[in-house]
């Protein structure tokens, strides 16, 4: 994660020459707001006020609010939420003398790439805010119908029942409004995606307004978020389904992710183990490995009428009246790119079509993604590729389809071709689908499963080797006893392998745990400024604090002390502290600890 150092210079710079320009007369909306509901979450007091927030808002030198006649002359109207200050933050080529409310009014409005104000925080219409309960935080990189933003929803929907909980999205999609019915409160802006200088203060704000006990940040994509939430103690636990070799300077990022998280979770062992290999500290630690439940897709919008059509239609194209006889259909799924591996899905689909007996597959591929008539890159030399087989009349290419249960229905095999897919959504409903599922092996973490159930040999082929992978879909589709083995193994297994509520469970637990800590690591953070033998910033004082909490670059607070010695000799325990905040509520004691002795 880029860390941009000018920021909280630039802060600090700011607020010493603005500490005694408060806005005393502030009003309930005034600008640098978020607009919400009527009731007023008071973390502080763990109550909930029925009035509007007002948060205090310092206000840069020489700023006025603008005349009716000013607003009337710029015919401009400052947005609702419009903080001045922030404004100066977020535009720093702007500097701090500029008066931001005229900037904005006569220029900063027709500059569309500027930021303006913090992304909305909008209160669930059917989900009050239980000042009995805790709350928790969910960070989903977006809000589309795939998988990581499906699982993100399933687990504000889960935990919904016991906290409050309040989503992070870093971008929109169909499934806001379906975020935005589950939890208490959510923020979303595709702004805050990859944008640390404004998604640090975003989630400040965030912090600002609710007591979060843990955050559970799903998908690397995420990553954003892990240090500004760390900074406010509260503890991160980023849910990594990705593998590492699919980032430029993993090493970077993934060390970067581990020294701002409280804990780390992954999906599969595949995914824990490429981490490692990318990024050497990871070597020496542990890792929660927690195979995701088996999620519940939101019900579309789609009339019944709409949806029978559609389910017509897939049958009609998995199975046409053209077919003499009953064909055995392989199914792929998922978004159309090189990653999923449609091209091996293709390549296995003509080495398959083309061999003795050949004649009896069909291949269907499901998902967004394939648009040879509109693009210049991946979808042309599959179309290609499909054309030169000469196979297009057993070879089909479907868009998504909201009748996805049809196709599980009359499929005989889901063939999960990627090249790095680490627990994919559509396998494991596959699964519970009673569908058996072939992969590659080394390459999804449903190998593992697979494995684990006694059907590595039928069921798993040779890393990204397509002859592999056609001599088993001939083993299955030539026996019926070794068909309905891979089917009933699978499925029972898969029960106990993907659940839901024991996934939720231990993930809470998680973050349970985490928070114990967090709130130790801000004692000692205390400790450490409050005791004046080190002359650092609080930031950096909370970095050095992560570090050794984290095992990523931890480094000696003072020349003469070294913590790693102290930790050993004192045998100071996870929660017994940091090592330099132990030495000092202890009362410095001499040792070996200290330099030159």
């Amino acid at each position: 994660m880029a860390r941009n150092g000018f920021f909280p210079k630039l802060f600090r710079l700011f607020a010493e020459r603005s500490k005694n320009l408060k806005n005393s007369a502030a009003s309930p909306m005034q600008a640098g707001e978020p607009k919400i509901s009527a009731e007023r979450v008071n973390v502080a007091a763990n109550t909930v006020e029925h009035s509007p927030p007002c948060l205090e808002v310092i206000q840069p030198v020489k700023v006025e609010k603008p005349s009716a006649d000013r607003k009337a002359k710029n015919s401009v109207s400052l947005p609702d939420n419009f903080d001045p200050q922030l404004y100066l933050k977020l535009n720093p080529d702007l500097g701090t003398a500029i008066d931001p409310v005229a900037h904005y009014l006569n220029h900063g409005h027709r500059e569309s790439w500027r930021i303006v104000t913090l992304p909305e925080i909008k209160m669930s219409s059917s989900r009050a805010f239980d000042a009995s309960r805790e709350t928790v935080m969910i960070v989903s990189h977006e809000a589309s119908r795939s998988g990581a933003p499906i699982l993100a929803l399933n687990l504000v929907e889960r935990l919904a029942s016991r906290y409050n909980v309040v989503a992070l999205l870093l971008g929109h999609g169909p499934l806001l409004d379906a975020f935005e019915q589950a939890a208490v409160a959510t923020m979303a802006s595709p702004r805050l995606k990859n944008n640390a200088p404004y998604t640090n203060p975003a989630v400040e704000h965030l912090c600002s307004l609710f007591k979060f006990k843990f955050a559970l940040v799903n998908s690397m994509e995420c990553r954003v978020v892990l240090e500004p939430l760390a900074r406010n103690f509260v503890p991160a636990i980023p849910l990594i389904h990705e593998f590492a070799s699919a980032y430029p300077n993993s090493s970077a990022v993934f060390s970067d992710a581990r020294l701002w998280s409280s804990d780390q979770v992954f999906s599969a062992d595949i995914t824990w183990e490429s981490a490692k290999d990318a990024c050497s500290p990871l070597k020496s630690m542990t890792a929660h490995i927690i195979p995701q439940g088996r999620c519940v897709l939101p019900e579309q919008v789609v009339s019944k009428a709409a949806l029978t059509k559609e389910a017509e239609f897939l049958r009609g194209r998995i199975r046409p009246d053209s077919d003499t006889e009953r064909k055995f259909v392989i199914l792929g799924a998922g978004y159309v790119n090189f990653r999923k591996g449609a091209d091996l899905f293709i390549q296995c689909a003509i080495k398959t079509m083309l061999a003795p007996g050949g004649e009896r597959f069909r291949f269907v591929w499901i998902g967004k993604g394939y648009n040879p008539d509109v693009e210049d890159g991946y979808s042309v030399y599959l179309a290609d590729q499909i054309k030169r087989s000469g196979l297009q009349d057993r070879f089909v290419m479907l868009d998504e389809t909201s009748a996805i249960e049809t196709a599980y229905e009359e499929a005989d095999l889901l063939f999960i071709s990627s090249r790095l897919d680490p627990l994919p959504n559509v396998a494991i409903d596959a699964f519970d689908a009673r569908l058996p599922v072939l992969c590659f092996d080394k390459a999804t973490g449903i190998s593992d499963f697979l494995s684990s159930c006694g059907l590595r040999e039928s069921c798993v082929a040779d890393y990204l080797d397509v002859d592999s992978a056609v001599q088993k879909i001939f083993a299955l589709a030539n026996s019926s006893e070794l068909y309905e083995c891979a089917v009933s193994k699978s499925h029972e297994a898969s029960r106990i392998y993907f659940d839901m509520d024991k996934y939720v469970a231990e993930l809470e637990q998680v973050g349970l745990n985490a928070a114990e800590r967090a709130d130790q690591e801000k004692r000692d953070v205390d400790t450490i400024l409050n005791s004046g033998l080190v002359n650092a910033a609080e930031l950096d004082v909370r970095r050095y604090v992560r570090a050794w909490a984290s095992g990523i670059n931890p480094q000696s607070p003072r020349a003469d002390f070294k913590p790693d010695v102290y930790a050993s000799q004192q045998a100071v325990q996870t929660l017994a502290g940091d090592p330099f905040a132990d030495y000092i509520r202890k009362g410095c004691p001499q040792g070996a600890w200290n330099q030159g002795e």
